[in-house]
C-alpha cells in the first residue's frame, strides 16, 4: 500500500528487443505430468475452502470522462506496519554475487513518460506501485489513482481516473484513503486484460476486472473477494487486504495478500498473514453470461486459505504473490485439470516481522542454509472439480536478508528499499523465475551493497534451484544499490531483468539486463541505462514493485516499466 507523502512519481516505460539469432526450443503442451522432489526440499498441503468472488458491476472507459487538473493536497495512509559476468563469492556458502558482463544485446525500440503522479492523479503519492500490460495493440497502466492507455507505438488513447472506472472515492472510508495499490496485467491465451486494486474505503476488499474483449478502451467487468470472509478468529470488516497481487494460468485467476486486522478505532493492526484466493477464470471472462453462467448468477467459484488466518500466531506467511504463466501448465498425475503455481520468499525479514517458514514441520529438515523459496503448486479448480489444494514445498536457496536504505548524492542511506518481500514471479516451460530485494550482513543477506537483486529460477519437475545468485553494481561497499527488480521471459526462456539503482555518486536510474538460453548460467548481459534521474528521492518511500511484460507479438520484445525522478519533492 502506499504511504503517502509529498513527492513527484514520473514514470518510464520502454521496450527493447534482442537483436540475434534465437535458438529453437521444444513446445511444452498440458499433457499429465509428474513432480519429482529434490531430497533436500519437502512440502506440505493445504485445504482450501470454497467461497465466492462477487460481480458489481460493468464499466466503459471509453465513457469515462477525462480527468482534469488537481491540487490537493498529497493523501497519507500510515502502513501497518552477455558475457561473462563478474563473479565473487560471498557468505559461508559460497553464493555468487554477480555483476552486469560485457556482451550487448539489448535494445531500446521506444519509450515515453508512463502515467505520473501529479496530473492526472488526483494526489501527489508515494510510492507510485504500478501495473503494466500489452498486447500486441494496446499498452495500459495503471498508477496511484489514475489510469492510461497507449497504442504500442506510444501515441496516448485515454487517461482516465481509477475513481471513475472503480466506483470508488479517492478520500474517504476510516483509513482517508479509497483505494490503494493498482496493477494491470494481460493475458494473451486469453487475449484479455486485467486489473485490480484495494477498496480501502470499505477497507477489506481487493476489486478486480477483465476486460470483455481484447479491447481495453471498451468494457470490463468488475468483482470483488472480501478478507478474512467466514473466520471466526478475525472480524472481517476491519481486515485490510494490503499489496495485493494478481496472476493467471490456464484455468484459473489468483490474487494474493497481507491481511491485517484493525482494532475498532483503526489506530492499529495486527498481522494476520497471507491470503490467497484461486478462482475459476472462465467463469469470470464470462462476465457471468451464457455460455459460462456464474453461480447465483453474480458469483465467480473461488477457493481460499482463510481458514489458516490468525491475528494471534498468524499464519506463517508473508507476500505469496501468484505467477505469471505465459506458456501453458501441464496436468499433474492425479489431476484433472491443469496446475498453477505462487510463490514466497520463507524467510521474510520487515522492520516488524520476522517470519521464518523455512523450518518445515517435523521431521522434515530445515534449508541447511537457512533459506528458500516456498513454492505452492495448485491442484484443481473450483467450480471444475470437488477440491482445491496447493501443495507448499520449500526450495533451498542462499538465505536472503533485509535490504538497507540506498544511498543518493549528498543524501546517504537515504532511499527506501523496503524489505524481501517476493516481487516478481513469472512462470514458462516448467520454470519459475523470482525476484526480491536482498540486504547486505547486517540484515543477515550476503549483499556486497546496501541492496542487491535476487535472481532464482526454479524447476517446477525436480523442485531445484538450478541459478540463485545477487545481481549488484560493484562487488564493495563502495558500488551502487539494486533494488525493485522485475522479470519476464520469452517463449525462449530468455530472461530480462528491470531494476532501479543509485548510490553516493548517481541519482535513482532504471536500468535493464538480461540473459540468454545460451548464456552460463549466473551470468547477465551488459546492462542498459533506460533513463538517469536527476534528482534524490526525499519522500521516505520508493518503488514498492516496478514491472516487466513480454510482448505477445513479437519475439524476444519486452514492456517495462518503474519510478525515476527529475525533482526531489512536489
Amino acid at each position: 500500500m502506499q504511504n503517502s507523502s509529498r513527492r513527484r512519481s514520473i514514470l518510464f516505460v520502454a521496450t527493447f528487443i534482442a537483436l540475434l539469432s534465437l535458438p529453437a526450443v521444444l513446445s511444452h503442451s498440458t499433457v499429465a505430468g509428474s513432480i519429482t522432489t529434490s531430497s533436500n526440499t519437502t512440502t506440505s498441503t493445504e485445504q482450501l475452502n470454497s467461497e465466492y468472488a462477487e460481480l458489481i458491476g460493468q464499466v466503459n472507459v471509453g465513457a469515462l470522462p477525462v480527468p482534469t487538473g488537481s491540487t490537493a493536497t498529497p493523501l497519507s495512509l500510515e502502513l501497518p506496519q552477455l558475457s561473462m559476468s563478474t563473479k565473487v563469492q560471498a557468505s559461508s556458502n559460497q553464493f555468487t554475487v554477480i555483476t552486469p558482463g560485457s556482451q550487448s544485446f539489448i535494445h531500446i525500440v521506444k519509450d515515453f513518460a508512463g502515467t505520473p503522479g501529479t496530473n492526472p492523479n488526483p494526489c501527489r503519492c508515494t510510492p507510485p506501485d504500478m501495473g503494466l500490460a500489452a498486447s500486441s495493440k494496446f499498452v495500459v497502466q495503471m498508477v496511484n489513482l489514475a489510469g492510461t492507455i497507449w497504442k504500442n507505438n506510444g501515441v496516448k488513447v485515454t487517461t482516465f481516473s481509477l475513481s471513475d472506472f472503480w466506483f470508488l472515492p479517492v478520500r474517504g472510508g476510516p483509513l482517508g484513503i479509497g483505494m490503494s495499490d493498482p496493477q494491470v496485467l494481460y493475458d494473451a491465451a486469453a487475449d484479455r486484460f486485467y486489473a485490480s486494486i484495494i477498496d480501502t474505503f470499505d477497507v477489506n476488499r481487493v476489486n478486480f476486472a477483465v476486460t470483455a474483449t481484447n479491447d481495453p478502451t471498451g468494457a470490463w467487468f468488475i468483482y470483488r473477494v472480501i478478507a478474512a470472509q467466514g473466520n471466526p478468529l478475525v472480524t472481517s470488516s476491519r481486515t485490510l487486504p494490503d499489496q495485493p497481487y494478481i496472476g493467471y494460468s490456464n484455468d484459473k485467476f489468483l490474487i494474493t495478500a497481507n491481511d491485517f486486522t484493525y482494532d475498532p478505532t483503526f489506530t492499529t493492526a495486527t498481522f494476520d498473514g497471507a491470503q490467497y484466493w484461486v478462482l475459476n477464470k472462465a467463469e469470470m471472462l464470462s462476465g457471468c453470461t451464457a455460455p459460462t453462467p456464474c453461480p447465483m448468477g453474480r458469483n465467480i467459484d473461488a477457493a481460499t486459505n482463510s481458514a489458516t488466518l490468525n491475528p494471534l500466531t498468524t499464519n506463517g506467511h508473508f507476500a505469496i504473490r501468484p505467477a505469471q504463466h505465459l506458456s501453458a501448465t501441464p496436468v499433474l498425475v492425479g489431476d484433472t485439470t491443469p496446475t498453477a503455481y505462487m510463490a514466497e520468499n520463507c524467510l521474510t525479514v520487515t522492520p516488524a516481522f520476522l517470519f521464518n517458514n523455512c523450518t518445515p514441520p517435523p521431521p522434515n529438515p530445515p534449508p541447511s542454509t537457512g533459506g528458500g523459496i516456498n513454492v505452492y503448486t495448485i491442484h484443481g479448480t473450483p467450480g471444475t472439480t470437488t477440491t482445491t489444494t496447493v501443495d507448499i514445498t520449500t526450495v533451498t536457496i542462499a538465505q536472503t536478508g533485509f535490504p538497507d536504505p540506498a544511498d543518493q548524492p549528498g543524501n546517504p542511506g537515504s532511499l527506501a528499499t523496503n524489505d524481501n518481500r517476493m516481487l516478481s514471479v513469472v512462470w514458462r516451460n516448467a520454470l519459475l523465475w523470482t525476484a526480491l530485494n536482498d540486504g547486505p550482513a547486517d540484515g543477515g543477506g550476503p549483499c556486497p551493497q546496501a541492496s542487491c537483486a535476487r535472481l532464482d529460477q526454479i524447476s517446477t519437475t525436480s523442485f531445484t534451484a538450478p541459478q540463485d545468485f545477487d545481481l549488484t553494481k560493484g562487488t564493495s561497499s563502495t558500488g551502487a544499490a539494486v533494488f525493485y527488480p522485475a522479470l519476464s521471459t520469452d517463449s525462449q526462456n530468455n530472461l530480462v531483468g528491470l531494476y532501479g539503482s543509485s548510490s553516493s555518486t548517481q541519482y535513482p536510474d532504471l536500468e535493464v539486463t538480461g540473459q540468454l538460453t545460451t548464456m552460463p548460467p549466473e551470468s547477465l548481459a551488459k546492462a542498459v541505462v533506460l533513463v538517469a534521474g536527476t534528482a534524490a528521492d526525499l519522500s521516505t518511500r520508493y518503488g514498492d514493485y516496478f514491472w516487466a511484460a513480454t510482448d505477445p507479438s513479437t519475439p524476444s520484445t519486452f514492456w517495462v516499466s518503474g519510478e525515476f525522478r527529475t525533482i526531489s519533492l512536489f
